[in-house]
């Protein structure tokens, strides 16, 4: 099986107000980084999708070609299925399955490096692993 996602879209809940959306389908992510396996982002779960500050938004989208990754990574952090370590690398790798630029996927990196253990010890204290 090749790396990448199994769907070619998924279905957003969207309120009128507030930055989060809900998943109405849900999304299937293969991946090689842990123990090759399917991944599976279940109906109800709840995304702000890409965490990217505001003044950053032009650049890097919150929304647009990463989506689903971005999506998969934050289902990820809330689980704890994995070392945050690993879940950055799977956010990796599905990026590039998505032929993200390389640019923006290094740009996402480094910011996950940088705030990216807040949204990983909110979920931690909330009891998930």
């Amino acid at each position: 099986m090749e790396v990448g996602f199994l769907e070619n879209e998924v279905l957003l809940s969207v309120p009128t107000t507030g930055d989060i959306r809900t998943t109405k389908s849900e999304l299937t992510f293969y991946s090689e980084i842990v123990k090759p396996q399917l991944i599976v982002v279940p109906i109800d779960f709840k995304t702000d999708l890409g965490s990217i500050p505001v003044v950053i938004q032009p650049f890097i989208p919150k929304d647009g070609l990463a989506l689903f990754a971005y999506i998969l990574h934050d289902y990820l952090y809330a689980t704890g299925l994995f070392t945050r370590d690993e879940c950055d690398e799977i956010l990796k790798e599905a990026m590039q399955s998505l032929d993200v630029k390389s640019w923006r996927v290094f740009s996402v990196r480094k910011g996950l490096k940088v705030g990216g253990w807040y949204a990983w010890n909110k979920h931690r204290k909330k009891g998930n692993k």
